[in-house]
């Protein structure tokens, strides 16, 4: 979840902006006498991300910067309407034409950054906000907020905690400082700290789903599992189609032992417009936990997880287990030798495949998937926890992913 981009100068709005209804015009028109300089190119602009023409407005952009006399208003209104549509590179140079023509805005530097964060070039974010010539106080929480931002992508946790606290204290209004700051501290395994912020947070946003989600993941992982569940169910209600909060309930629930519960919440939520990828696993665990004979289930729900999360070394050695209660021990072998590649360091997978090795009399690969097995198993991280969490921090902003541009 990228910060916010700060559509004017601080505490005002653009003036005369037009609406993207308004502002349109036809390809090849012309702009009309006294109109303020890029108008016309502006309103192209406008018009094709309106159309999702991708292709014409990067022409139109590089139409537009080569227009003298560009307003500050004018190209701060065009740079955020290129990233709400992700076009990143774009938005980049506008901002940068801003930061030429009119130095002494602040939201051109802020927004640049955060642009060029989006575009995974933290360094460069870094440099843009040490650029800015001066700050008020309320620029300044800003731009402390953003450093800490991209320190966290730069995993600098410890400058990252420093900065994001700064900032939510100056401004805990702010929805993105709370989240990050929470996010921060989960990162940092201080999870009584993330509750307090995500709490405080959530008073100035009670219907948040994200801070809903991050105090979730929070009470989870410091072990208030039912109060995470409660939350869960809360975040639900307000928001029903919020596939991960579904994702968390259901994995707390499953934790918890109650399993026909995670079953059935699990199925609620692959029902949901975009189910969370996670959702088809627990779904898949939860039955065979409950020792269902419905295979083909299980089966599809495998490999839609297989399909859309990477290297889950998990949803191999649950398909192993469905593949073995169907007596196909040849698949469940291959499927466990998978699970093992997609996650080396996963020891109930190394000790099932000794199992097999063993029961096939392959004895060489048994004393080693064995060897392997007894150097991980005091190793007591939980491997579902872990890699939930790790899916959690990537959908709250907290890890990192390198943004594609279409």
């Amino acid at each position: 979840m990228l910060p916010t981009v700060m559509e004017a100068r601080i505490g005002r709005k653009p003036q005369g902006a037009p609406t993207r209804q308004n502002a349109a015009i036809e390809f090849g028109g012309k702009a009309e006498s006294g109109q303020a300089p890029g108008t016309h190119w502006a309103n192209q602009i406008e018009s094709a991300l309106a159309k999702g023409d991708l292709a014409a407005t990067r022409r139109f952009v590089s139409s537009f910067l080569e227009e003298p006399g560009l307003a500050a208003d004018t190209l701060l209104r065009i740079g955020i309407s290129l990233t709400q549509h992700d076009l990143y590179s774009e938005a980049s140079a506008v901002f940068e034409r801003c930061i030429k023509d009119h130095p002494e805005v602040f939201e051109g530097y802020y927004n640049l950054s955060l642009a060029q964060l989006a575009l995974q070039r933290p360094q460069d974010a870094l440099a843009s906000l040490a650029r800015i010539p001066h700050t008020s106080p309320p620029e300044e929480v800003a731009r402390t907020y953003l450093r800490g931002k991209i320190e966290l992508a730069l995993q600098r946790d410890a400058e990252a905690e420093r900065d994001l606290s700064m900032a939510f204290k100056g401004a805990p209004q702010e929805e993105n400082f709370g989240l990050d700051l929470g996010t921060c501290y989960i990162r940092e395994q201080k999870y009584q700290p993330a509750v307090e912020v995500f709490q405080r947070a959530l008073g100035f946003h009670k219907n948040s789903p994200f801070l809903g989600l991050g105090l979730a993941l929070a009470q989870y992982l410091g072990g208030l599992v039912d109060e995470s569940i409660e939350t869960c169910g809360g975040l639900l209600s307000a928001h029903p189609d919020f596939s991960p909060a579904r994702v968390m309930m259901a994995f707390a629930l499953y934790i918890r032992g109650r399993i026909v519960e995670a079953a059935k919440v699990s199925a609620q939520g692959l029902s949901d417009p975009r189910p969370f990828p996670y959702l088809y696993y627990i779904h898949a665990v939860s039955l065979l936990k409950l020792q269902s004979d419905d295979y083909d289930t299980m089966e599809n729900d495998l490999a839609q997880a297989i399909r859309e999360i990477p290297r889950c070394g998990l949803c191999y050695l649950s398909l192993s287990k469905v593949h073995q209660r169907k007596g196909d021990m040849a698949t469940a072998t291959v499927d466990l030798e998978k699970a093992v590649a997609q996650d080396p360091a996963l020891s109930e997978a190394w000790y099932n495949l000794a199992k097999v090795y063993e029961k096939a009399g392959r004895n060489d690969e048994t004393q080693i998937a064995r060897k392997r097995f007894e150097e991980l198993k005091e190793n007591k991280a939980n491997r579902e926890t872990e890699i939930l969490r790790n899916e959690f921090l990537k959908a709250l902003g907290g890890e990192s992913s390198p943004k594609q541009e279409p």
